[in-house]
């Protein structure tokens, strides 16, 4: 029997690991593929919580605004990646927006969790997702708080390169990165100004090359490494 999970990246990833084609088609049946355009939201914190969802294609930001409108990006989730099941009191505790196209798997929470109670080695699957998350938020928090701008951006650039390799999201070189100036600012906790400076430093020192809006070419990945370890 053919699945839509033959020709997905994340069928060897977290939830559907463990899981036969047998119980992978039961997984399925707790929701179906849905797609949103660039841009468009996938769900809203404080909103009733109802599904969550496993990306095939695209790239998701995962954010918070606060009350006066600033926003944080917490995460940027690739294909095999889950988002939207941390809930606050039954809301969504965070918002996802497509940075790309996006096409995910949907799973109706509460179906969900009564097929995990059924089935321990998902629930271990789970356990293990939310956990790598969590830690990619950690890491994330050292970056804003011990890195200085520059470095902030070139840590940024490698571990994006490496994620959209590892998750065949572009082409190595030149790397697109499907977000915007603004976006990378709300990501790094800096501002668009102090970003295209950052970007214009890395550029000096060749260690990047800009071929137009939104794609870089990364002239020398172990220089950009070290760069996002260095006082700039």
């Amino acid at each position: 029997m053919s699945l839509p999970c033959d020709t997905c990246i994340g069928r060897t990833l977290n939830l559907c690991r463990p899981l036969d084609d047998a119980r992978l088609q039961q997984m399925l049946s707790l929701g179906g593929i849905r797609n949103w355009k660039r841009h468009e939201t996938l769900f809203r914190a404080g909103d009733p919580i109802g599904a969550f969802f496993k990306i095939r294609k695209g790239i998701v930001a995962v954010s918070q605004t606060l009350d006066d409108g600033r926003r944080q990006i917490t995460a940027l989730r690739a294909p095999g990646d889950c988002v939207g099941y941390l809930d606050k009191n039954g809301t969504y505790a965070f918002e996802g927006e497509a940075l790309t196209d996006v096409e995910a798997c949907a799973f109706d929470k509460r179906k969900f969790e009564a097929f995990v109670a059924q089935h321990p080695d998902l629930g271990a699957a789970l356990v293990e997702t939310l956990s790598s998350a969590l830690t990619q938020v950690g890491m994330l928090t050292v970056v804003l708080g011990q890195l200085r701008s520059t470095e902030r951006v070139a840590h940024f650039l490698a571990e994006i390169s490496s994620l959209y390799a590892e998750r065949h999201v572009s082409p190595v070189q030149p790397l697109t990165l499907h977000m915007g100036r603004n976006e990378i600012a709300d990501y790094l906790g800096l501002t668009i100004e102090t970003v295209s400076r950052s970007i214009s430093k890395l550029k000096r020192r060749n260690i990047i090359a800009l071929v137009e809006s939104g794609e870089v070419v990364i002239l020398d990945f172990q220089r950009l490494r070290d760069a996002g370890k260095m006082e700039s």
